[in-house]
């Protein structure tokens, strides 16, 4: 039951190499392998002053990035493959390529993860007098940033996160990259970028219902659908082309838009991980949790979001996230929940971007 069952005279052959069952018919009907690009690693360092590796990746802020059991943090983003390491105040990297194409332009590899990881961006979150949680959470965070994600697809992931766990929406995203993004092998594993808008808009709900998404699907189709048409009509072909104002408002169409999936919760994650915009407070139970118990404010997600943007102002998100984080940390149920960063245990990654190569002829 391949996607041309719930896509009229769609291509069928890259699609089917999700299922094991119908491949080998896939393979020998179409005759069309997968599109597969290896790439020689790109080696460095970068001298990361004040900056924390592990509490920044094992944040839970983006979702293809994984700690592997050989303590490199091992993710792709942006198109490029990286493995990345932290010694002291030194960054280790491998990347599968010397050009990263971005919407603020092209840059080489060091230049990149210094603008993507905004390694010498430190934030300066104000500590309200008598604060003593945020003053103690921002302590205990120190070194922590807020990556530059690609705003496609940031917004198709968040879009996808909604109710689910970490887990799954990483694994449907490793999917839809699986499906129709470009597969690269690179040292011994393969990865997979994210789609492009036109191939993602290609299937709509009741494929993605089919391969359990449950209600996000129609969501999905919707704000993948709604975006290639957008980028079409302005002659984009690769999002990154579409500029940061660009994305701005097109991301505020999908929220004023129903049926997207980008509500007030997505909208702002959308805005603080990709869109530049340092003081969205995205609010899910935990935060409305520490706002009534450690500082007595009750309400919905609009009113708490409302009274934790005024009280940081700027640098609301990163105030949100010290407090989320460290609240977390002493309520969470699980070892995931409990641990601020995965470096600073001997706990990988629950999920990793990558699958071995080992198993490939």
């Amino acid at each position: 039951s391949c996607f041309s069952k719930y896509v009229h005279e769609a291509s069928v052959c890259r699609a089917c190499y999700a299922s094991g069952k119908c491949r080998a018919k896939s393979r020998k009907a179409a005759r069309v392998e997968p599109l597969v690009s290896r790439a020689d690693p790109v080696c460095g360092e970068i001298e990361a002053p004040a900056f924390h590796l592990g509490y920044t990746l094992g944040s839970g802020q983006t979702f293809r990035w994984g700690r592997d059991q050989d303590g490199w943090w091992k993710g792709i983003t942006y198109g490029t493959v990286f493995h990345l390491k932290q010694e002291e105040e030194v960054l280790h990297f491998k990347a599968s390529g010397g050009q990263i194409r971005t919407w603020a332009g092209e840059m080489d590899v060091e230049q990149f993860l210094v603008w993507y990881l905004r390694i010498l961006e430190v934030p300066r979150v104000r500590v309200p007098r008598g604060d003593r949680y945020l003053r103690r959470a921002r302590d205990l965070l120190r070194g922590f940033r807020f990556v530059r994600q690609e705003p496609f697809e940031c917004t198709l992931s968040y879009v996808l996160s909604v109710q689910a766990h970490m887990s799954l929406t990483k694994r449907r995203i490793q999917f839809l990259g699986k499906i129709l993004g470009k597969e690269i092998l690179f040292e011994g594993e393969r990865y997979w970028t994210f789609p492009t808008p036109v191939a993602l808009a290609r299937l709509n709900g009741a494929y993605f219902r089919a391969q359990r998404f449950g209600w996000r699907s129609e969501r999905l189709a919707v704000s993948a659908g709604t975006l290639a048409g957008e980028l079409e009509e302005r002659g984009i072909q690769d999002p990154v082309d579409g500029g940061l104002d660009l994305w701005r408002e097109l991301v505020d169409e999908l929220k004023a838009e129903g049926g997207t999936g980008v509500g007030l919760k997505v909208g702002k994650c959308i805005d603080l991980f990709a869109l530049e915009r340092m003081g969205a407070v995205p609010v899910d139970t935990w935060v409305l949790k520490f706002a009534q118990e450690w500082y007595g404010i009750p309400g919905n997600d609009r009113a708490v979001c409302a009274w934790a943007e005024a009280r940081c102002g700027k640098w609301a998100g990163y105030g949100n996230e010290y407090l989320f984080a460290y609240y977390r940390e002493l309520n969470g149920s699980t070892v995931y929940d409990r641990v601020i960063s995965f470096c600073a245990s001997d706990v990988p990654s629950a999920e990793l971007p990558f699958e071995p190569a080992y198993s490939r002829t």
